[in-house]
């Protein structure tokens, strides 16, 4: 009988363009604690705007990124974010349920730049009123997709759910921050090349986009000023003791981040104007480039708005093994850890 056939394990998968890590997550009742973590860090430009140029190190990256978790799991739950992925909200009549799918079939085409048949497309509802259901869209290229799910297969896994960065960002935000679901907050993974924002109220997704920016921007901007190599850049940037000395890095980092700053007051703006009348409460950072020194003072100070790092473990028990790993790779686990929380059928937010 299979009535009482043990659903396979999961864990989530983050292929990201400076590394993939691997978060694996038991439940046990309401609570999860983490069972595997481990990353394996990937060469600048083997993933490049979300594009796999160099499928192979990515395969081997996968590889030892599990290897190093010690998952013995094959099924594993991946995202995908930056071009040919679109996340729009957008309105049609309210219709009976089992119409919704073929009405949305045809908004879409008005949203999307490419042909429908070249997209997997999914929705969820966001609110209704006056006659129109409010929905986000996504939109994601198959050919995309299939890039992802290929490198996944051919390292020997199997990618059974295929999510969106931003949104898995979101479901790591509802665990360990449930009290906080009457406002709208913003959260900001900011990846090596990909800024993910994400604006949820009340459990659900109201705005979402990628932006193509991020940490490798401070490290390029160090390696230019100084006349330095990108990886000795990388490091300086981190803090480590490579020659240089940090006075002469900040000013790369200041200028970059009023970069950083301007480019998501833009995509606030635009929120604004798509959103009645939603006031975004306050900003939660997630991502490697999250914990440069200094960093959430200063964007807060600019956009009056309060900024916290993001806690992915906040409610999840973690052994002490992995308690100096946790912490330090913090704040950069948040959507493998929203990913490692997805499971088969359980439609994500």
């Amino acid at each position: 009988m299979a009535l009482f056939r043990k659903a396979p394990e999961i864990f989530g998968l983050d292929i990201g363009s400076s590394a993939v890590k691997v978060v694996q997550l038991r439940e046990s009742g309401t609570t999860y604690r983490l069972a595997a973590l481990g990353a394996a860090s990937l060469p600048p430009d083997v993933i490049a705007d979300g594009t796999i140029k160099d499928p192979p190190t990515v395969v081997d990256a996968i590889r030892s990124a599990v290897a190093a978790a010690g998952v013995k799991a094959s099924n594993t739950a991946i995202a995908i974010c930056g071009r040919e992925l679109i996340i729009k909200k957008v309105q049609i009549p309210q219709v009976p349920a089992k119409e919704v799918h073929d009405v949305v079939q045809l908004e879409a085409e008005h949203h999307i730049p490419f042909a429908i048949d070249e997209v997997f497309l999914d929705y969820h509802g966001v609110g209704q009123h006056d006659g129109v259901m409010d929905l986000i869209l996504v939109a994601v290229k198959k050919s995309k997709v299939l890039e992802y799910a290929a490198v996944v297969e051919e390292a020997g896994l199997v990618p059974a759910i295929v999510d969106v960065d931003s949104f898995a960002l979101g479901n790591q935000f509802e665990l360990n921050y449930p009290d906080e679901r009457n406002e709208a907050v913003a959260l900001i993974d900011i990846g090596a090349s990909i800024m993910k924002t994400n604006v949820v109220r009340g459990g659900s997704t109201i705005f979402a986009r990628d932006i193509p920016f991020g940490g490798n921007n401070y490290t390029q901007a160090i390696a230019q000023q100084l006349r330095i190599p990108f990886e000795q850049a990388e490091a300086a940037k981190l803090g480590r003791d490579v020659g240089v000395r940090w006075e002469a890095v900040v000013p790369a980092l200041e200028a970059v981040s009023r970069e950083l700053s301007l480019e998501v007051q833009r995509t606030f703006d635009y929120f604004a104007s798509t959103a009645e009348s939603e006031r975004i409460s306050k900003i939660v950072l997630a991502g490697g480039c999250a914990q440069l020194p200094g960093l959430n003072d200063y964007l807060s100070s600019n956009w009056g708005i309060p900024v916290e790092l993001a806690k992915p473990f906040e409610r999840i028990e973690v052994d002490p093994a992995y308690a100096e790993e946790v912490a330090s790779a913090g704040t950069s686990l948040a959507v493998a850890v929203g990913l490692a929380l997805r499971r088969p059928g359980d439609k994500g937010k």
